[in-house]
């Protein structure tokens, strides 16, 4: 018998193989579980979706998987704060770009539609009270020089405005070229089905009238910034910013150093924190969600529940906005308290009569806790004053569910001329012309699906403003951007869609007509559906699907024909522009999906976000007319969903070739896919724990492209032999998340991606050495 000797290091070797690989399998499966874990706690307090009906738009559903893709594995929340680094590290990048090769210069298609938008302000020094600042949640600051006028669009204010989730807006009324803005979306950010769509950053100003601005350094610590008032006390400005903390993607972000109304009167330079404690809870400073400064200059606070549900649906009011100066108003408090049902204190508006300071109106909200955990606000209460706060009536409310997510939509205004008149808003805008004693219904957000009308303003309402002097002309903010009425003071005021260049929309995925030189594309958007984009600024009008859209493709063999979707793999088929055919089963709510045009089937995540169907692909085969939809088991070995599915173009003839990603970070190659899938895992030994983002596929399937979208790990890997090794390829870049990567068709070396902070691209892919550079000129982040 030949007996044959192993070096001693080449068994070590082979030993630390298997046990490195030991230790990858149980950290992946550990990720897995805890994915499981949050999925099922989710799912079980997330609304059921009705395909069929229609619904404004599933914010929760979209924040979840938010989260998946972005949360830092070793921390187990999202370091959102990382953000300002990475954009930090962008400028200098774009500084010290030395290349001689130019920058690539983007042109944006144009859209008359917007996104979630709280902040709004008439421009103090237009005469005319004409020109507009609006500040959306997730897009960006913006003007409008004559909001009046539906030929003027929009203009965006640069540089990081539009990674900021901005929430308020004022201006000093003694100095009028000094503006602030406040971050943090502190409505959102409270323990409910979904999360916040933004972490603040403090309060940023301006003293030149908005042309530039810088963050305020004092400010860094305060996480959520409900609202900013300034008042002329004898000559001196106080800044008054209600500062809140919050639950974002995870975590707990408490402002520091506490909660509670901070007040300035050196422009921001150092503040005072002037609320009492909470009443019975040492150590707990009320939590302000709204200010209101009466004609007569008296401060009102409308209060939110703080992170330990405490201090809501209380008004408190001085006349001196000092420390120890403030009278507590909270017999709502208690009567929300004793409820059996809706028993949390929650959000609080205010708004005063600008006719008459004695008049002032309140309205409550209050939070129940689900069966699954999580907490639900609703608008419970209406009250008005006539002696300025000293007392209180109680009023009707529009009807039981006129503001059933009150943490999120919820407001107060009263008409600057009539005190009888008030305007409130939930879902849907509501008019009361006597004091509350009845209300109209004066907006419907669904005549969004019918191209809109007199009546149409988007669901979910965050902000109203009337024209400096006027009675009949205001401006709305709500979930779709920006809305006019010139006729507010009519029972029934008109409403105009004012989003001229207001292109604040969220898309998920996009698909261009593959024909040569085509205008034509197709994009799937959070909250408004699919859009077909022919060349004009898309509007309402260009909606061709609803709720929210997600992936679609153009078929490059056959250009008329296109597939549209919306969540949970909802899929119709165009031809020539015409519905034909509706199909699709299981997934995630925006499954990742790509579609073989040469064999006509779409391939999408079939794995629920709770691991049921675990393993399997949506197969939709016979694509346009006779369309066989079927759940395949991939044959692969994960338990999360399919985080990105990639069809390759080199695949054999009558065959379909996939590549598929996971939330854990595993990766494989399916041949065969149209008929019986074989499964070959080629995920990298130092691959990290993590949602792969993007699969892109070069001059061969042996070049591969892999990127995570999570922060804190290395989000960019290449092969160049199929899958047998990998190599890192971060180099200079930010942490940041990477949404998507594409090679040049021609040109392997060259590879852009698609991240937080814009495009980034390199031309050395293909080296040892790598450096990646910013290339974003006319575009915002992607």
């Amino acid at each position: 018998m030949k007996r044959v000797f192993l070096p001693v290091s080449f068994l070590i070797t082979i030993i630390l193989t298997i046990h490195i690989y030991e230790r990858s399998f149980d950290k992946r499966n550990s990720y897995e579980k805890f994915l499981l874990n949050k999925a099922d706690r989710f799912a079980a307090a997330e609304p059921v979706i009705n395909k069929e009906a229609e619904a404004p738009d599933y914010p929760g559903m979209a924040a979840f998987r938010e989260y998946i893709m972005t949360v830092d594995p070793g921390l187990g929340y999202v370091p959102k704060e990382r953000l300002w680094n990475a954009y930090q590290q962008t400028l200098t990048a774009e500084k010290d770009d030395l290349r001689d090769d130019p920058i690539l210069e983007w042109q944006g298609t144009g859209a008359n539609m917007g996104g979630r938008t709280r902040a709004l302000m008439f421009d103090p020094n237009d005469e005319n009270f004409k020109k507009v600042w609006s500040g959306g949640v997730t897009g960006g600051l913006w003007y409008n020089d004559d909001i009046t006028n539906t030929n003027i669009e929009w203009t965006p204010i640069g540089d990081f405005w539009s990674n900021l989730a901005i929430s308020c807006i004022t201006y000093d009324p003694n100095n009028t070229q000094i503006f602030y803005v406040g971050t943090g979306e502190a409505q959102t950010a409270r323990f409910i089905y979904r999360e916040s769509s933004g972490l603040g950053a403090g309060i940023f100003r301006s003293v030149d009238g908005g042309e530039t601005w810088e963050q305020i350094p004092s400010t860094t610590g305060f996480k959520y910034i409900t609202e900013i008032a300034v008042r002329d006390e004898d000559g001196t400005s106080a800044i008054y910013a209600g500062v809140a903390s919050g639950t974002y993607m995870g975590e707990d972000h408490e402002s520091q150093p506490s909660d509670g109304l901070y007040r300035s009167v050196d422009g921001g330079e150092t503040w005072e924190q002037v609320l009492p404690e909470i009443e019975g809870y040492s150590d707990e400073i009320y939590v302000p969600a709204d200010i209101e400064i009466t004609a007569n200059g008296r401060i009102f606070i409308g209060t939110m529940e703080n992170l330990d549900l405490h201090g809501g649906a209380t008004i408190l009011y001085s006349d001196s906005g000092m420390e120890g100066s403030w009278t507590i108003y909270d017999d709502y408090n208690i009567v929300i308290s004793n409820d059996g049902g809706i028993n949390v204190p929650a959000r609080t508006n205010v708004a005063s009569a600008p006719s008459d300071p004695d008049i002032v109106y309140a309205q409550f909200a209050g939070g129940y806790l689900t069966q699954s955990g999580y907490y639900n606000y609703k608008g419970r209460y209406i009250i008005k004053s006539t002696d300025g706060g000293n007392s209180w009536q109680q009023k009707n409310i529009p009807d039981e569910s006129w503001a059933e997510r009150a943490w999120h939509n919820f407001i107060l205004r009263v008409d600057p001329s009539n005190p009888e008149a008030l305007f409130t808003g939930g879902q849907d805008l509501w008019k009361s012309s006597n004091s509350g004693a009845s209300w109209s219904h004066i907006s419907d957000w669904s005549l969004m699906y019918s191209g809109g009308g007199d009546a149409y303003v988007h669901a979910d309402q965050h902000n109203i403003k009337f024209q400096p002097g006027s009675s009949t002309t205001a401006v709305f903010t709500s979930d779709g951007g920006i809305f006019l009425t010139t006729t507010a003071n009519l029972a029934y005021p008109v409403f105009i869609e004012r989003n001229q260049g207001y292109n604040t929309l969220q898309f998920y995925s996009g698909a261009i007509n593959p024909s040569a030189g085509s205008r034509l594309y197709i994009g799937g958007l959070q909250d408004n559906g699919t859009l077909y984009y022919k060349g004009f600024p898309l509007s309402i009008n260009d909606m061709i699907d609803g709720g929210d859209g997600a992936f679609c493709f153009y078929d490059e063999n056959e250009q008329a024909i296109f597939i549209t979707s919306v969540y949970y793999n909802s899929y119709t088929v165009w031809v020539n522009g015409g519905w034909v055919n509706g199909f699709g089963q299981g997934g995630t709510f925006i499954s990742p999906a790509d579609y073989d045009y040469k064999e006509n089937i779409l391939y999408a995540n079939g794995v629920s976000i709770t691991g049921s169907q675990a393993n399997k692909i949506n197969r939709c085969s016979g694509i346009p007319y006779y369309i066989n939809d079927e759940l395949v088991n991939m044959g692969t070995n994960t338990s999360v969903a399919f985080s990105h599915v990639k069809y390759s173009d080199y695949s054999p003839e009558g065959t379909s070739t996939l590549f598929l990603g996971t939330q854990s970070g595993k990766l494989y190659k399916i041949e065969h896919a149209e008929s019986s899938p074989q499964a070959t895992e080629l995920t990298g030994p130092d691959f990290p724990t993590a949602n792969i983002s993007c699969i892109a596929v070069g001059s061969s399937e042996d070049i591969l492209t892999v990127t995570f979208s999570n922060y804190g790990v290395s989000s960019v890997w290449l092969t160049t032999d199929g899958g047998e090794t990998w190599t890192e390829k971060e180099t200079n870049l930010p942490d940041i998340p990477i949404r998507w990567a594409l090679f040049h068709p021609e040109n392997n070396g060259q590879v852009m991606l698609a991240t937080e902070t814009g495009i980034w691209v390199t031309n050395m892919m293909m080296e040892d050495e790598t450096t990646w550079y910013p290339a974003s000129e006319g575009m915002a982040n992607v």
